[in-house]
């Protein structure tokens, strides 16, 4: 069972991965949806193709 978080924002999720140490993808819509945070051992094509993100415009921020 995976675990996603939601944010209202990039920047909270950014800031909670910062915190807690989870590591993991960011998938930001370009709508304003809340941002969601994805395990780090998931791919790319992964989260893209995932129910929270396929089909949408939005920009996937990983860990730098």
């Amino acid at each position: 069972m995976e675990t996603l978080l939601t944010f209202l924002t990039a920047q909270e999720a950014r800031e909670y991965r910062h915190e807690h140490g989870t590591g993991g993808w960011i998938f930001a819509p370009e709508d304003g949806s809340p941002s969601v945070l994805f395990p780090p051992d998931m791919t790319p094509t992964g989260i893209l193709r995932h129910p929270m993100s396929r089909g949408r415009s939005g920009e996937l921020i990983g860990c730098g």
